[in-house]
């Protein structure tokens, strides 16, 4: 879930999800068949409420997961501790990133490609 969270050291506090889940939580869930199944921890990006399916994406990822039913959601964040620092989902901070992390998935991957592209330019003109 980089880069809100990061390997070996944050951690999350799950709680039991509840009957609708809103666009921009984050959620575990259990994704692939049964012989091939891993636990994923991404953002809800849309709600397909006919067929009772959600989408989800991590943040920095440019793909969305395939859809998932209700019943493969495990949990989802209620808090979590980052780079040392603990937070929770009602912060207007968070509620700020988590909004704009789903109103830009579709132009994330020129965005990346921009951020790719400065971070070449600026190695080169301060490279040491």
């Amino acid at each position: 879930m980089l880069p809100m969270l990061r390997a070996n050291g944050d951690s999350v506090t799950l709680g039991y999800p509840p009957e609708q889940i809103k666009r921009g939580t984050v959620a575990l869930f259990v994704s692939g068949a049964d012989d091939e199944k891993k636990y994923v921890l991404h953002r809800l990006v849309s709600v397909d409420r006919r067929r009772d399916k959600y989408v989800f994406c991590g943040d920095k990822r440019t793909e969305c997961d395939p859809p998932v039913k209700r019943e493969a959601v495990i949990g989802v964040v209620t808090g979590f501790v980052s780079r040392g620092r603990a937070s929770d989902m009602k912060e207007p901070g968070y509620k700020l990133y988590s909004a704009w992390m789903v109103a830009t998935r579709h132009i994330r991957p020129v965005s990346f490609k921009l951020q790719s592209a400065a971070w070449r330019v600026w190695r080169k003109l301060f490279r040491r």
